[in-house]
C-alpha cells in the first residue's frame, strides 16, 4: 500500500485534485506558479536520458538523480503553497464566520432592549 516514489499518475492525480479547490489556488504565490512551468524541464530531461543513456547502458545515474530531485523540489514548493494558501482560506473564513455570529448576536440583543 505504501508506495514512496512518486510517479507521474499521481502527480496528474493530484493536479486534478488542485482544480477542485479554485479559490485555495487563487491564494497562490509566485513560488508555486515558477514551479508548474519548471516541472515539465526535469519531466522531459528525464525521459530523454532514460531513452539516450539508461536504456543503451551507457548512462550515468547522477543525471537521473538530480533530474528526481530537481522535479521533487519543485513539486514540493507547489504542494507546501498549496497547503499554506488552504490553511490561510480556514482561516479567514473562520474569521468571517465569527464576525457574522458576533454582529447577529448584537443585532438580536438590540431587537430584546
Amino acid at each position: 500500500l505504501f508506495k514512496p516514489v512518486i510517479t507521474l499518475n499521481d502527480v496528474s492525480f493530484i493536479f486534478a485534485n488542485l482544480m477542485l479547490a479554485p479559490r485555495s489556488l487563487a491564494r497562490m504565490g509566485t513560488p508555486s506558479v515558477v514551479s508548474l512551468g519548471a516541472i515539465p524541464v526535469p519531466v522531459s530531461l528525464f525521459v530523454l536520458d532514460y531513452w539516450m543513456w539508461i536504456g543503451t547502458g551507457l548512462g550515468n545515474a547522477n543525471y537521473l538523480f538530480f533530474q528526481c530531485l530537481a522535479f521533487e523540489v519543485f513539486f514540493g514548493a507547489l504542494m507546501l503553497d498549496f497547503v499554506s494558501s488552504t490553511v490561510k482560506r480556514g482561516k479567514a473564513l473562520t474569521i468571517t464566520l465569527k464576525s457574522r455570529i458576533e454582529k447577529a448576536d448584537d443585532s438580536r440583543k438590540e431587537e430584546v432592549k
